[in-house]
């Protein structure tokens, strides 16, 4: 009977040594059953296929022992070079790397326990590929392929197939491929299309995530949430009546930092990064969200315009663990560079799970969770990430106005976030709609020789929408396009109201009055 069985037990062993290094070179919680189960369905796969007619051709029974191994390394390695499993967005960003970039990557992150792993996987395919299987059923074949199409729909139909490396490299390069021909920018800007009207040197754009504006103290919030802001809110401009567009990062974003917005129709858009580069600009990308997702693909190509751009986080937003101080020493270096620049930081933010978003030392309204609902539970959580969200913001701040340079500060989130505001649920939809989910922050921070235009004003209470956010970065830092209309600008002495119709089809203003009376 062992002998029978013993192929099988030899073939399993390299899967078994995953899990043997993970455990010893990992922190155990790391670890998801879900990859586990999407490693048996795989480990099932490939014992039907070298059962089959395979097994008859020694070149076909190799490639699938390497498909088999290389699998497993690239699973192994993942988990202990970055703490999670070969998701597509590491395909993204190997695609977009070049040499040096990809050099600098294998210093950080090659280590002992890898280059072993490596080793040990290696030479056990010249044990495996000498291995001789025993027919086991009849109709190998047919047994083969179906069982093989059945368990792809399994894997397909449940999730787990988000865990398969070789799923995350195909979707991960359609996903890198997608980006470049999905929506249409117009990649001609000229710099003679382009009018610089100020002197200024540094503009960084801050992105937040998830970010409702009623639980920040310096917006009225009874807790003490943003100290820190608050302490110079004298050297602020607090905008206290902007809205997203929409509760989606998705829909949100594009309209923030491109020509997009809600009545536009045009097939080709214009986006700041490429204006500013343009411009003569050195442009950069700082981000703490995943390059390949559901929320951001659009401002990853946005973000692949820039000079340099990073991605820290790798990982599902609801899964990351990365904290948002990641970004700061090279947001640190990239302000030392000389020359002009324009520096775009996407934050995580306050994005769910919020207890993941700030470390034990912010943990200030959490301090018993016993006997605590969940309401409560998570008001305190999501509060204490606002409260690290104020220090991160406050941070690139204050290591801006080092630089002494004409510089200036714009923070806005891609959204707000309910958090049981008259209802019965966290989170946010577009079918059931509340004021916090698009109430968001926005404020400016601008150096004491920073040169405004002439037409500047600042009407706290003013009513705008952030899918004008375009035009009014280049008003108020003097960069004149054709695509911007300073009538649109929240800086602008001449703007224009209009309705604040959301998600498409709500007049903001109206639909929440009548839904307050």
């Amino acid at each position: 009977m062992f002998k029978r069985i013993k192929g099988i037990l030899v073939l399993a062993f390299p899967l078994v040594l995953k899990y043997i290094f993970l455990l010893c070179f990992i922190d155990w919680v790391l670890l998801d059953v879900q990859d586990l189960v999407e490693d048996i369905f795989f480990f099932i796969i490939i014992l039907l296929l070298i059962n089959s007619g395979i097994k008859r051709n020694h070149l076909l029974k190799n490639i699938l022992f390497f498909i088999y191994l290389f699998y497993l390394v690239l699973e192994t390695t993942s988990y202990m070079a970055v703490s999670s499993n070969f998701s597509s967005s590491f395909m993204y960003l190997l695609l977009g790397s070049n040499p040096d970039e990809m050099k600098e990557f294998s210093s950080s992150y090659i280590n002992f326990s890898i280059v072993l792993f490596i080793i040990i996987t290696t030479l056990f395919f010249f044990k495996i590929r000498k291995l001789s299987f025993k027919n086991y059923f009849k109709h190998r074949n047919v047994i083969a392929v179906f069982g093989t199409v059945i368990i792809v729909f399994i894997l397909k139909f449940t999730g787990l197939i988000e865990s398969n490396a070789y799923h995350n490299i195909v979707r991960g390069a359609y996903g890198y491929i997608d980006l470049q021909s999905s929506i249409k920018f117009s990649n001609d800007v000229k710099k003679h299309d382009i009018n610089i009207t100020s002197n200024n040197e540094v503009l960084v754009v801050v992105l937040g995530e998830s970010t409702a504006r009623k639980h920040m103290q310096i917006y009225g919030y009874d807790r003490e949430t943003t100290p820190k802001l608050n302490a110079i809110k004298n050297n602020l401009y607090v905008f206290n009546n902007v809205i997203s567009t929409d509760v989606f990062t998705l829909k949100s974003i594009p309209k923030i930092i491109t020509s997009i917005d809600i009545e536009s129709n045009k097939e080709s858009n214009v986006h700041l990064v490429e204006l500013f580069n343009a411009a003569g600009y050195d442009t950069y990308w700082l981000s703490n969200q995943r390059p390949i997702s559901y929320h951001d693909n659009v401002s990853s190509k946005i973000a692949s315009a820039s000079t340099w751009f990073k991605f820290y986080n790798h990982l599902k937003e609801k899964h990351a663990l990365v904290l948002d101080e990641v970004l700061i020493p090279d947001y640190e270096e990239i302000l030392k560079k000389s020359g002009k620049k324009v520096i775009f930081i996407r934050l995580i933010g306050t994005h769910f799970d919020y207890n993941k978003r700030y470390p034990e030392a912010y943990n200030k309204f959490v301090l018993n969770s016993e006997g605590v609902s969940k309401k409560e539970l998570l008001n305190n959580q999501y509060d204490n990430a606002v409260l690290y969200n104020d220090y991160i913001v406050f941070k690139l701040i204050e290591l801006l106005n080092k630089q002494h340079k004409k510089s200036a500060l714009l923070y806005v989130s891609d959204h707000g976030e309910n958090i049981y505001d008259g209802t019965d649920f966290f989170g946010r939809s577009e079918e059931i709609i509340t004021k916090s989910m698009f109430e968001i922050p926005f404020i400016f921070w601008a150096s004491k020789d920073f040169e405004y235009p002439k037409d500047f004003v600042y009407e706290p209470s003013r009513k705008f929408m952030a899918d004008h956010t375009f035009e009014s970065i280049g008003h108020v830092f003097g960069l004149e396009h054709k695509s911007m209309n300073s009538q649109r600008s929240i800086f602008s002495n001449s703007f224009q109201k209009r309705d604040r119709i959301v998600i498409d089809k709500f007049n903001f203003d109206t639909y929440f009055k009548i839904e307050n009376e």
